[in-house]
């Protein structure tokens, strides 16, 4: 039985293009999107796990499913990546908001 850490790099090194492809399109908009200096590191480390996960899971599904050349996968790969990272921040602001919506409530209901 291979260890975990292994096993991943066997994952990420099965088709290295469309990997790097994804990571690149997380940190590529990571970094024409800036969150403010405090931000950046917590947020590259997102986007190294989003393109991870997408290159792991998605990009491959997506290449096999629409027989897509190796060049139209790396591309569509860094779509993927650059997509995702996109979702993963619009998603975090939307629970921010419901977060603070029903702590606000809380509080408020408290302090009457």
């Amino acid at each position: 039985m291979q260890p975990p850490i292994e096993k991943a790099l066997t994952i990420f090194f099965e088709d290295p293009e469309t990997s790097i492809a994804c990571f690149s399109g997380s940190i590529t908009e990571s970094l024409t999107h800036p969150r403010g200096l405090k931000k950046v590191i917590p947020y590259l480390i997102k986007a190294s796990l989003v393109g991870f996960l997408l290159a792991t899971f998605v990009s491959p599904a997506i290449e096999e499913r629409f027989k897509l050349t190796k060049n139209e996968a790396v591309a569509t790969s860094f779509i993927i990546g650059y997509a995702g990272i996109r979702i993963l921040a619009a998603a975090e602001r939307l629970a921010e908001k419901e977060f603070e919506r029903r702590l606000g409530k809380k509080y408020d209901d408290l302090n009457q």
